[in-house]
């Protein structure tokens, strides 16, 4: 079970920031703020911690926008950000999690 909601509390807050993205898009509030919690040359313990955050909990979601958002218009990006969304999450609940239950030991998650 801990796996399980592991990944999933992963894929739902990637999911949550790609829909703020979506919303808001870049440059925006929600952008800095997730932009904030990358650290370019950590120096402390807390910085390297809120990295891991960072990569694990933001990274995909955030750059992918930047990067649709930089090669196409507002637009085009508004749409195919969108039906990326829709389609990762079809990945992720057709192939990801039923994979996943398949590969971790049934008395782990019972």
């Amino acid at each position: 079970m801990l796996v399980f909601g592991f990944v999933g509390a992963i894929a739902a807050v990637q999911f949550t920031n790609a829909f703020l993205l979506w919303v808001f898009g870049y440059p925006s509030i929600v952008s800095k703020y997730l932009e904030g919690f990358h650290t370019k040359n950590p120096r402390k313990w807390y910085d390297h911690v809120f990295n891991v955050v960072f990569w694990l909990f933001i990274s995909i979601a955030y750059f992918s926008y930047r990067k649709v958002d930089k090669r196409y218009g507002f637009l085009k990006t508004k749409l195919y950000y969108a039906l990326a969304i829709i389609l990762s999450f079809l990945v992720f609940a057709g192939f990801i999690l039923p994979l996943l239950a398949r590969i971790v030991p049934e008395h782990w998650y019972t």
